[in-house]
């Protein structure tokens, strides 16, 4: 009994890596299983607010190509994470039946032994610790995004002595900021931006690693089950083969699920990150072949950011394919050839399912994989190439 009850603690603990979603999701109004109409549409109106601007700003700069890559920095950045936003929101529904039946999965009736919570456990400790690093990193990235304006020198305008007021976002301002009062007061209503596009990106990342660490446990466990039907009795064999197939179908059901509603969204990611990697690649470029500036902090912890994530999103699709060649394998020597024929049906079935494994998919016509890095920082080189062009001409 006490046994039982340590591991259901354990099961217990473990629930809470959904507490790290739960809470930068509901700040925006994106939690599934507590969506809020209210905090949502404030969020997002005031986000689309700041979009409009950032692009009023992008179309009163085109005649200036430094200008134009300052803004696309984090107007792109901004651009992808509101999209996703609103490809999460419409999912909502979809995505509150998936976390449901996830949750439901931390308790003892799920698992036959105490071995496979172990397990189980193993990965939901992997999952938290990088939805932990994911959040460190957006929020040290988003807070230096904010307050470098406040640590650079004020630049002083051409033609007098006019101080030009830096903001922490490319916005083209509507009314003129000619005090310091005024500037502080602009400054200051940027702020919940800042919230509002750090717990969105958070919610989005954060959720969709929590769910494939989930899978990858319950794949791994199920991959276990099927290894120890060799040896066993027809009768006993048949029995828990019959439910290891309907956990089977569950999990690929909802990974699928999982896969399709991020395909889109990742896909956004992917254009928008492979043309910001270029854009502050050239301003890096240019930052060293000019003299040093403040601003490369900025731009390498953005850098940094921007990889640290992508090699997550492609280490656990990776990581994810794995486990489900793991099941392919555990039926093919799961001595399925001592089966009856209707038996033997229903395990090549199985193995012909596991031969198109879950991964991350980006649209409908690549997926995450162990060479997306090299594919993306070959693509961005490719475009900075073109870029530095203008920088030699000029």
């Amino acid at each position: 009994m006490e046994k039982l009850s340590s591991d259901q603690k354990q099961l217990d603990e473990g629930v809470k890596i959904f507490d790290y979603s739960r809470r930068v999701s509901k700040a925006v109004g994106l939690w599934p299983l507590a969506s809020n109409d209210y905090i949502f549409t404030f969020s997002y109106c005031y986000f689309t607010v700041i979009l409009i601007f950032e692009w009023m700003d992008l179309y009163y700069s085109l005649d200036d190509l430094n200008s134009v890559l300052d803004n696309l920095t984090e107007n792109l950045s901004f651009t992808q994470i509101y999209i996703r936003g609103i490809i999460l929101r419409i999912h909502m529904n979809r995505l509150k039946e998936i976390i449901k039946n996830t949750i439901g999965d931390f308790s003892i009736n799920s698992f036959k032994n105490p071995s496979e919570i172990k397990i189980f456990m193993t990965y939901i400790d992997k999952g938290r610790f990088f939805v932990k690093s994911i959040i460190s990193f957006m929020a040290m990235t988003v807070i230096t995004w904010y307050f470098q304006p406040l640590t650079t020198p004020a630049p002083v305008a051409s033609d007098n002595e006019t101080i030009l007021f830096l903001l922490p976002y490319r916005c083209h301002i509507i009314f003129e900021i000619n005090d310091s009062k005024s500037y502080m007061l602009t400054y200051i209503t940027f702020a919940p931006h800042t919230w509002i596009d750090g717990c969105s990106h958070a919610s989005i990342e954060c959720l969709l690693i929590t769910l494939v660490y989930y899978l990858r446990g319950r794949l791994i466990i199920l991959a276990g089950r099927i290894d120890r039907l060799s040896g066993m009795e027809t009768l006993e064999w048949k029995n828990d083969l019959q439910d290891i197939i309907v956990e089977h179908i569950r999990l690929l059901k909802l990974g699928n699920n999982v896969i399709d509603i991020y395909s889109t969204s990742l896909m956004v990611y992917m254009i928008c990150t492979t043309t910001c990697i270029c854009v502050i690649g050239y301003k890096i470029l240019v930052n060293c072949m000019t003299g040093p500036d403040a601003d490369l902090v900025q731009f390498f912890i953005y850098i940094f950011a921007v990889y640290l994530i992508m090699a997550v999103f492609c280490f656990i699709s990776e990581q994810l394919m794995s486990e489900c060649d793991k099941i392919s394998e555990a039926f093919w020597n799961c001595e399925w050839y001592r089966m009856p024929p209707k038996t033997v049906v229903n395990v090549m079935f199985c193995i012909q399912r596991s031969q198109r494994p879950l991964t991350l998919k980006i649209g409908k016509f690549a997926h995450f994989g162990h060479n997306m890095l090299t594919v993306v920082t070959k693509t961005a080189m490719g475009y900075l190439s073109v870029l530095r062009n203008f920088l030699v001409i000029e």
